[in-house]
């Protein structure tokens, strides 16, 4: 078990840098089999978010090859995959970044359960958000329903230090097959649009990283009104990046409190914007009902009323 591959289930943490579980991973001196599924959490995607997903993907394979490793690309449902590539590797261990919305919830729960069963050593990381949503708590003991109180209660908290990207990434023996992800068709439904967006794209974590940089030297210090003004390039553009984990809110995070240390007028803005974030996981993680419906009984009266 102890010389046995690990597999690391790449979801949406499509970068190698501030990766917990990659570097935990990494650091355990085995064998490490990076891994994609395409299950039907992709597949319900929309034409543009799969599209840029498997862009994110593509990325992230070359960036493994890059260090003498590689990507497998498999779909189906996620436990089966990976009930398969335990049996074809003799992996010992399967290591992912957590996610927060419901139907991921019960997907991965049922995955670490079943294969803790059967041996596996199943674990699960933080690194999409700042503060586990479990972790923020009122005085009295219950979540947070108002954002300026959530904010002053974890604005002093010690956010992780981003973690350096692995020098070294351990590859098995031999390598399981992978499916080509040419034969996904992710973009289909894109038709003509992907050549008008493509050229908007940041794709991948060093161009990610690369406007985080940008704007924190050049932009950050006009952010508190720019950002409301949608002629004037003052925002990080980099939501598409934190969405699919092509960089870390640790990151961000770190580059804007440098930055507000720094004196910089509008950094302290940018913080409390990445703790907007963490406050819809927040909501989202004590009222998963609030994806498709209001999460306050008055209001869903209210909507009736109007109706």
């Amino acid at each position: 078990m102890s010389s046995s591959p690990i597999i690391m289930w790449f979801r949406r943490d499509l970068r190698l840098s501030d990766h917990p579980a990659f570097a935990a991973a990494c650091n355990a001196r085995r064998p490490v089999i990076p891994v994609v599924i395409r299950d039907d959490s992709v597949d319900a995607l929309g034409a543009a978010p799969k599209w840029r997903w498997g862009l994110g993907v593509s990325h992230l394979a070359q960036s493994l090859e890059d260090k003498g490793s590689r990507l497998i690309h498999r779909s189906g449902d996620a436990l089966e995959v990976l009930q398969a590539l335990i049996e074809e590797t003799g992996a010992g261990a399967v290591y992912w970044s957590r996610l927060y919305d419901p139907q991921a919830v019960v997907r991965d729960t049922k995955i670490k359960s079943t294969l803790k069963e059967a041996g596996i050593d199943a674990r699960s990381y933080g690194g999409h958000l700042m503060f586990e949503p479990w972790t923020t708590e009122t005085k009295t003991g219950g979540f947070y329903k108002v954002y300026t109180p959530f904010w002053r209660s974890v604005k002093d908290r010690d956010v992780d230090t981003p973690l350096p990207t692995p020098g070294k990434v351990p590859a098995p023996e031999a390598w399981p097959d992978s499916e080509d992800i040419a034969d996904w068709h992710l973009g289909h439904a894109m038709q003509r649009g992907a050549d008008v967006v493509r050229p908007f794209v940041r794709l991948g974590e060093d161009a990610a990283r690369g406007r985080l940089g940008y704007f924190i030297g050049e932009l950050v210090a006009g952010y508190d009104a720019g950002r409301d003004l949608p002629s004037a390039d003052r925002t990080s553009n980099l939501s598409e990046n934190l969405a699919l984990g092509e960089i870390s809110p640790h990151q961000c995070w770190s580059a804007g409190l440098d930055a507000l240390h720094d004196g910089k007028d509008g950094a302290e803005t940018f913080l409390k914007e990445l703790v907007w974030r963490e406050f819809a996981y927040h909501l989202m993680h004590h009222t998963p009902q609030i994806l498709s419906d209001n999460w306050k009984e008055d209001r869903k009266a209210s909507c009736r009323e109007r109706v």
